[in-house]
């Protein structure tokens, strides 16, 4: 399991600007039940997770209300237990998956021109320092009505071009975030998979008319925990057949993985002909991925290719060309806009997983097979 840049970044945000969680949470924190259970349905799914408030505060800004809540989960996975920054924008009835971070008091004070500049400076200078890539915040995006926040997206340059990732200052200039607005009059779960019914950036290589369940995986060519996990998800999809339908999503994560980008493309290029065999080239390049290098990616994804009787010319025309590479940022972003924060991340029916494991990934497949779904406990 490897972390994109994001979390990365909003993990030195967290640390250098915002208060220790237990500095700020009051004596005693109502179990909002409401919110709870859009938590533990908007959060990885992980088994016999309990989840409850830690801390609760509502700031009026000139726009409206905004709650900062931390939702702390308990279960077995180190890496998914611990405290969730999780912010309610209240007059645009969204909130934020993600993490907030204090901005520095005197901002409180500057005018807007002013903070625009600050963030502007301070999130590239971050992630360049910390993360070795490029960026820049773009302030001018559309207001979809009142809100609390002032949005911004921030580019984060792949190499290749950029790719979209989202962001917002609260309107009292107190906190800066990074993350993914979600409706909150609006079942995550059955928001993110009626997105994806309808989206034309998953490559379904395992599709089915008759699936009671789908799985679609945002993953990395390059990422080890991608390849190790993979077995267990083809096990399913062997196992159940028609039952279970599997897409792909390109995430790469090129500041780590350098030759991850090139071959996200390449498996674009290739569905776009024949997306039957988007299995057999991602195995392929699982197979060589210890050894693999920038330079070899173009000639062995058109061997392959080739050696899969697809149209190696039409392979060529599109690799690496602007519609292929839009694609691939596309599908970034749309990762981004999800939560997505590690590879591999997975969503059956819509439930977000991120660390299956074998004694209890089988059993979570057949719960949604026979159509129920999976626990959520929450305090009272």
């Amino acid at each position: 399991m490897r972390k994109n840049l994001v979390s990365l970044i909003l993990i030195c945000l967290t640390a250098s600007l915002l208060p220790a969680a237990d500095q700020q949470k009051a004596p005693a924190v109502r179990q909002d039940q409401k919110l709870l259970n859009f938590a533990g349905r908007l959060l990885p799914w992980y088994p016999d997770s309990s989840f409850s408030m830690t801390s609760d505060m509502t700031t009026m800004t000139p726009s409206g209300a905004f709650r900062l809540v931390q939702v702390e989960r308990k279960c077995n996975s180190r890496m998914l237990s611990g405290k969730n920054n999780l912010l309610i924008d209240v007059p645009a009835g969204r909130i934020w998956l993600g993490s907030a971070a204090r901005l520095p008091e005197e901002t409180k004070k500057k005018s807007f021109e002013e903070v625009k500049a600050f963030v502007g400076s301070f999130l590239p200078e971050l992630m360049m320092r910390n993360m070795r890539m490029r960026s820049r915040v773009v302030w001018e995006v559309p207001s979809e009505g009142p809100s609390a926040l002032i949005p911004f997206d921030l580019m984060v340059d792949t190499g290749f071009g950029e790719t979209r990732k989202h962001g917002a200052i609260t309107a009292d200039f107190s906190s800066v975030l990074l993350g993914a607005p979600y409706p909150y009059d609006q079942d995550p779960v059955e928001f993110r998979r009626s997105l994806f019914a309808k989206s034309d950036l998953v490559m379904w290589d395992h599709p089915s008319d008759k699936a009671r369940v789908t799985i679609v995986e945002f993953s990395d060519f390059e990422c080890p925990g991608c390849r190790v996990k993979w077995p267990l998800i083809k096990s399913q999809l062997e196992k159940n057949g028609a039952k279970v339908a599997h897409g792909m999503v390109n995430f790469p994560l090129p500041s780590i993985h350098p030759w991850a980008f090139r071959a996200a493309t390449g498996a674009w290029c290739m569905s776009e002909q024949n997306v039957g065999h988007l299995v057999d080239f991602k195995e392929h390049f699982y197979n060589l991925q210890r050894n693999m290098e920038v330079a070899m990616v173009r000639e062995t994804a058109s061997d392959y290719v080739t050696g899969l009787g697809l149209d190696e010319k039409v392979f060529s025309s599109c690799y690496l060309k602007e519609d292929a590479i839009e694609a691939v940022h596309r599908q970034m972003a749309l990762g981004s806009s999800l939560g997505v924060q590690a590879t591999p991340t997975y969503f059956l029916n819509g439930w977000m997983v991120q660390v299956p494991e074998p004694t209890w990934f089988p059993d979570l497949v057949k719960t949604l097979i026979a159509g129920d779904e999976p626990a959520v406990s929450i305090a009272q």
